[in-house]
């Protein structure tokens, strides 16, 4: 059951149970922002202070909350455009480091921060039940200069429509049970990480700039082609990929740098040796050679991926460097793209299609 914490004093200002004390309880009268009836200040010592119906009359908690989520944002927000205080959102924003762009041709995808934003910096204007369009909005926001519009939605018992929510205006939804549930508001921070809120069609500028000052941390998948038609796979940062480019210049034909997605090991390192024979490199792996099969036995997989049907004999898939049996499959080239491409093609990414993808 709501205990009313709010009413509307003689002069229409919203107040507080918290803020009456005996002294000033009965310096004016108050009535229930619900239903406009009047109230009295319940002030003990055992129950929560509260405000109560004067007389026995039929209100509506739904409605009480309703309009008092709208007032209280109001209240709220004019008192920080008024002070010059902030009143923010924090919404999710994306982070790419581009330290590495210019040598290596791609960005750093580093983990979504959670940014505040201050709404008094975007919106310096305040309207409720503001008619938009063919909508009503509990609550508009807007921008004298630029026209910029946003809506405030208080829902109590009925949420926004589909209709409003897959409009182009950037909405606000709070879900509101309880009268707690207006401690974002009082704080005057709506948080993206409270279940109780919902933000749509908010669209934030990504964060691209040199973070790691070339220290970098974050981990990818580094696949090169050697000279000798050896194909290694490792993890390594960019400034340890870097290193190595410039160490064994003559010694790498060609590589590619993977997003490491905790996918398949053996799945991308076929996929980049598949992708090696396509582009025509002169590559040797037995994962490409007719006379291979994948070694399924349990014992000894691992580090012995192939069986060799020709020297009946199982082996690492770079043996084919120095084998004299060794030839080129094109089947089983188009085999592997075909079956792990799908799988890994959020991660296999060359240098050239990762720039491209990260400034479109």
């Amino acid at each position: 059951m709501i205990k009313y914490q709010y009413a509307i004093d003689e002069n229409k200002k919203l107040v507080n149970i918290d803020s009456l004390n005996e002294e000033n309880r009965n310096k004016s009268k108050f009535f229930c922002i619900g239903c406009g009836n009047e109230l009295i200040a319940k002030l003990g010592k055992i129950k929560i202070h509260h405000f109560a119906h004067k007389k026995e009359v039929i209100c509506s908690g739904e409605t009480y909350l309703h309009l008092l989520g709208k007032q209280l944002f109001y209240d709220n927000y004019i008192d920080c455009l008024t002070n010059s205080t902030p009143f923010y959102i924090e919404l999710y924003q994306k982070r790419t480091c581009n330290h590495y762009e210019k040598e290596l041709g791609l960005e750093c995808r580093l983990e979504e921060k959670i940014t505040p934003f201050d709404l008094t910096k975007y919106f310096d204007n305040i309207e409720l039940e503001a008619k938009e369009d063919s909508f009503i909005a509990d609550i508009l926001l807007t921008n004298k200069n630029n026209n910029d519009k946003m809506f405030v939605e208080i829902a109590v018992t009925h949420l926004s429509t589909e209709q409003k929510l897959n409009s182009n205006y950037r909405i606000i939804e709070l879900k509101i049970e309880r009268e707690d549930d207006f401690e974002p508001i009082k704080r005057k921070c709506l948080s993206i990480k409270d279940p109780n809120i919902k933000f749509k069609n908010f669209k934030t500028k990504d964060i691209n700039t040199s973070r790691c000052n070339g220290n970098c941390q974050v981990d990818y998948n580094f696949l090169t082609l050697d000279k000798d038609g050896r194909c290694l796979l490792k993890q390594k940062n960019l400034k340890q990929i870097k290193h190595q480019l410039s160490a064994d210049k003559e010694k790498i034909v060609d590589y590619v740098i993977l997003m490491d997605y905790e996918h398949n090991y053996s799945g991308i390192f076929k996929t980049g040796v598949a992708e090696f024979a396509k582009k025509n490199l002169k590559i040797r792996n037995c994962f490409i050679c007719r006379y291979h099969a994948e070694n399924n036995s349990f014992e000894d997989t691992v580090g012995v991926p192939i069986f060799c049907k020709f020297l009946k004999l199982k082996c690492n898939s770079n043996q084919a460097v120095t084998c004299e049996y060794f030839r080129l499959e094109k089947n089983y080239v188009n085999k592997l793209l075909i079956v792990n491409q799908r799988e890994l093609e959020d991660c296999f990414l060359d240098k050239e299609d990762y720039y491209n993808e990260n400034n479109e």
